[in-house]
């Protein structure tokens, strides 16, 4: 099985947008918000060298990886290319 991690802000508007489409598109997420540490934010911008919220994940529970999918527009564009893909 696979699942999504979005680290957000509780009143980012792309953090919502994400948190939004995986509602819509039924996909089992986890939504944590870092509205109260700055030192949590900066560990997850250490982390995956990604500047902003969103910050998307996905992991995998039967391997355990993640992968980091980057941002909403980055995590829209993952979407896309995976429907596309599953049609080929």
């Amino acid at each position: 099985m696979k699942y999504y991690k979005i680290i957000c802000w509780s009143e980012c508007p792309f953090c919502l947008r994400a948190k939004m489409e995986m509602i819509e598109k039924k996909l089992p997420f986890e939504y944590c918000s870092i509205d109260h540490s700055a030192r949590m934010l900066e560990y997850y911008q250490a982390i995956y060298k990604h500047g902003t919220v969103p910050m998307i994940v996905e992991i995998d529970t039967s391997t355990s990886q993640e992968k980091f999918i980057g941002g909403y527009t980055d995590f829209i564009e993952y979407l896309n290319k995976s429907i596309v893909d599953s049609q080929i």
